[in-house]
């Protein structure tokens, strides 16, 4: 098996985000029709939108994770990625839109889609603390992609406007030097060297900051002075194969079963205080087995708090009521399915509060009176299809 195959594919690390969006654009993706809430449309035209801060004035941040660039392309064929400084963080308000902090580091497919660049941000006045993915790292936690990618992987501070990083953490290089889940995962039986890092979503947490990398399957913590360490690693789960998922995943057929990893993609802090962590999974995505874990530090291991999801892209507490958000409600395999907003009561009772009109969406916030979802978020502003939104729901829906 070519070995970028085997690292997009069996690592599952290296799987993890960047497969799954590609996925999602080979196969199609749809959306339910039924008599459900209606979304509103904040704003449209976004690029590849992720995660959303909501500020106490009743700004609303996107992180648009860009359209890649022309400046490099590395690879070839459906492989091939293209790096630009195209990815910003909008700032929304009364209904105008304005790009605050620009020249952020993308990578996208040739047509701009399945970007990866800032997953996530937290605003301070007019300071942005920005986490970002990192498409690929070698064993020494570098990026290949050279000084355009070099704050991939990192958590940084910047004033607004053109991007004047001012590195926080990096997590490539923590990964490189610990690996805190030890390769846990198919790709060591392939020959893959699993290190692999990839940040995609924070939260301030005592003084720091709680950071879920996907690709590590861990949850980490950034103390006020920088440093990194380790909350949590998330484990494995075995599922079986079949010929079908063999064929789409490209998997030898003597394989019976595989190692997937956690994938995890979310962090909130409950109202208890304890951290809540949402995971996607990797390949083969199958429904159901996505878990949602609670961490409280000093403990040794991650407590299961909920199971039975598919492919969670984000969490947000509604008061005592959790609300997860999943990129796929039937799996990544299903070329047909939407995605899901659903309600969990702390008694564990689940609710679907909507699929209609959810389209691949990536990001969940609840406040000011609503719930704001980044829909269609593996889609670029620009050219025909379909574009990125900030789309909303009355945070009524989920009493």
């Amino acid at each position: 098996m070519p070995a970028l195959l085997k690292h997009r594919l069996l690592s599952v690390r290296g799987v993890s985000l960047a497969f799954a969006l590609a996925l999602l654009l080979s196969l199609g993706v749809g959306a339910a029709s039924a008599a459900q809430p209606q979304l509103t449309v904040v704003a449209r035209g976004l690029s590849n939108p992720r995660k959303i801060f909501l500020a106490p004035d009743g700004a609303v941040y996107v992180v648009e994770a860009g359209n890649g660039g022309r400046s490099e392309c590395l690879g070839k064929g459906a492989n091939e990625t293209c790096l630009g400084t195209t990815a910003s963080i909008l700032r929304i308000e009364h209904g105008k839109s304005a790009e605050v902090v620009t020249g952020l580091v993308s990578f996208a497919s040739p047509n701009a889609e399945e970007a990866e660049g800032p997953s996530d941000v937290l605003v301070r006045g007019n300071s942005y603390d920005i986490l970002f993915q990192d498409a690929d790292i070698n064993s020494k936690g570098v990026n290949p992609a050279g000084p355009i990618a070099a704050t991939a992987g990192d958590l940084i501070s910047t004033p607004a406007g053109k991007v004047a990083p001012r590195v926080i953490a990096n997590f490539a290089a923590f990964e490189a030097a610990h690996n805190p889940d030890h390769g846990a995962g198919p790709g060591a039986k392939f020959g893959d060297p699993s290190i692999d890092s990839d940040p995609y979503a924070f939260t301030p947490y005592r003084g720091g900051y709680a950071v879920a990398d996907a690709a590590g399957n861990d949850l980490l913590w950034v103390n006020p002075k920088g440093k990194i360490s380790v909350l949590a690693v998330f484990p494995t789960q075995t599922e079986k194969l079949t010929k079908a998922i063999d064929k789409t995943l490209g998997v030898p057929t003597t394989l019976t079963s595989i190692l997937v990893q956690s994938v995890p993609t979310c962090v909130a802090v409950g109202p208890d205080g304890a951290l809540y962590v949402g995971e996607l999974t990797g390949a083969p995505f199958e429904p159901g087995t996505a878990r949602i874990w609670r961490v409280t530090p000093g403990q040794t291991k991650p407590a299961l708090y909920a199971s039975g999801f598919t492919n969670i892209s984000d969490l947000a507490f509604d008061g005592q009521k959790l609300l997860v958000l999943e990129i796929a409600e039937r799996g990544l395999l299903d070329q047909t399915s939407s995605g899901a907003l659903i309600r969990l009561t702390p008694g564990k009772q689940r609710r679907v509060l909507l699929t209609s009109g959810l389209v691949a969406p990536t990001g969940l916030a609840i406040g000011h009176g609503l719930i704001y979802i980044s829909n269609y978020g593996i889609f670029p502003g620009t050219g025909k299809g379909p574009h990125g939104e900030l789309d909303t729901l009355p945070a009524s829906i989920a009493s």
